[in-house]
Parts: structure tokens; sequence; C-alpha cells
């Protein structure tokens, strides 16, 4: 079976700038908001326009060879390309990408599988 190796996305949120394809590899983190799924790399920011529903979209991508886990109820991400979690003076919950200033907020039950994935993948 061949997985899917990008997603159908666009820069504009109804999708008027037409879709392009962005390498799988490339997403860090998706996130729920005001009704629009957002997809975020790096250095830029999508809209998945094809579908408004996370469970399903994150359904999708992982039944086609991805790891994508839930942060909070809002936000999934690649655990993988996670590099650092901590907690913030305001007790909430962050984790920062690898060679990124970008971050994800974790409740409080997923920082702490978060966590353990982090230290299991460092021994």
């Amino acid at each position: 079976m061949e997985w899917i190796k990008e997603l159908p996305v666009s820069r504009d949120p109804k999708g008027a700038t037409g879709i392009v394809s962005l390498p799988m590899d490339s997403i860090l983190y998706i996130h729920f908001y005001e009704a629009t799924i957002q997809v975020h790399t790096a250095t830029e920011m999508f809209y998945f326009t094809l579908g408004s529903n996370l469970s399903v979209l994150v359904d999708n991508l992982n039944n086609s060879g991805y790891r994508f886990e839930k942060t909070d109820r809002s936000q999934v991400a690649d655990y993988r390309r996670l590099s650092r979690i901590e907690k913030t003076e305001y007790y909430q919950y962050r984790g920062y990408f690898e060679d990124t200033h970008k971050f994800v907020i974790f409740s409080e039950s997923n920082y702490k599988k978060a966590l353990k994935l982090l230290k299991d993948r460092s021994d």
C-alpha cells in the first residue's frame, strides 16, 4: 500500500488561492481554530479546505502511516518532531518543535503522555 506523502492545502481559509500540495514531513502541527483547520509548518500556515472535521482528518492521516497525536482538544502534533516540553509560569504546558520557535499547547494528561514519549525517545 502506498501512503500519502503530501496534503492538499490552501493559503486561504476558503480555498480562494487554489490548492497546493504540502509535503507531510513538513507539517509540525494541525490546529482547529474558528471553524477552520490550520496546518502549520516551521515557517508558514496553510488551511485544509477539503473538510472541517479535525478528528476525521487525523484518523485518515494516521491510517496512512503518520502519527499525529492530540495535544489538547483543538490541536494535534507530530510528536516525533517535538524537541522539548516545558511548563510555563501560568501552568500551561508547551511543546516546542526542533529548529523553530513554534509550539503547541498541551492539556495536563497529554503533557504527561508526550513527556513519557520524549523520555523514551532519549533513552
